[in-house]
Order: structure tokens, then sequence, then C-alpha cells
């Protein structure tokens, strides 16, 4: 299973109330919407890819892994893929 790291641009939300057009676009223009995350590639498409977290190998009472932690991502919000598989063993 391939470790990935990742860097994904996230939809935001924000202004609990009402502001200028001018302040709503300082507002986008200064607001970071990267997230920096790794996981667990599960699968992959062509217009997603599954991560999860944390993977459970040694549950005896299931005939495959435990996962937790999934995210299941667009793949037109990936910035920046990196493989991290080579760095571990």
């Amino acid at each position: 299973m391939e470790l990935i790291y990742i860097e994904w641009c996230d939809a935001i939300a924000d202004t609990p109330s009402w502001i200028t057009i001018n302040d709503a676009i300082k507002w986008a223009d200064n607001e970071d919407w990267v997230i920096k995350q790794s996981g667990f590639l599960l699968k992959e498409t062509e217009e997603y890819i599954l991560l999860c977290s944390k993977i459970n190998p040694h549950d005896h009472l299931k005939d495959d892994m435990m996962v937790d932690s999934l995210l299941k991502l667009p793949k037109t919000w990936i910035r920046k893929r990196i493989s991290l598989s080579n760095f571990i063993s």
C-alpha cells in the first residue's frame, strides 16, 4: 500500500456576518487554503483518490485489514504529490 504526501486546496468558508466586496476579496486573497497531509492510498480513479491515515493489519477477527480516518479527495484539488513508500519498510 503506497504512502503519499499531498498538498491540496480545501474549500473554505468564513465571515459570520455581512462584509463589503472589497473585504471579501482581501479575505480570499490572504486566507491560506492549502492543506498538507500524508496517508495511505487505498484507491485512485481518474476523478479522486481515497486515503486513510491509519491501518490495523493485526485485527484477527476480520479477513481484511481495518482502516480509519478516510479522505476522498477530488484529484483536481491536489497541487503536489510525493510518494513516501521508498522511505518506509
